[in-house]
């Protein structure tokens, strides 16, 4: 059996639309479902990390992209399934 990722995108250029909150549900509910969802945090503001891991972030995509770290996953508390990838460091 063949395993097949699909890959759902969230873009609009502009700001305020409801990107980050329909990211957080959608991947939230498809988790919940039984898949496996990875969402990528992209945003400087890291608005969607903020919603969903209220935990210490350490490393980030932009190491990842600069200087060859290890793409940093982490698991969503509360939510099997469900992971996400920080934009930046995150320091509570």
């Amino acid at each position: 059996m063949e395993n097949r990722c699909k890959i759902i995108s969230f873009v609009n250029h502009k700001g305020g639309v409801g990107k980050t909150t329909s990211v957080a549900c959608v991947g939230t509910l498809l988790a919940q479902r039984g898949y496996r969802v990875l969402v990528v945090d992209l945003d400087a503001q890291a608005n969607l990390t903020s919603s969903l891991y209220s935990g210490r972030i350490e490393n980030s995509i932009y190491q990842s992209m600069t200087g060859g770290e290890p793409l940093p996953v982490i698991a969503v508390d509360g939510v099997p399934n469900l992971h996400l990838v920080p934009p930046t460091w995150i320091w509570r």
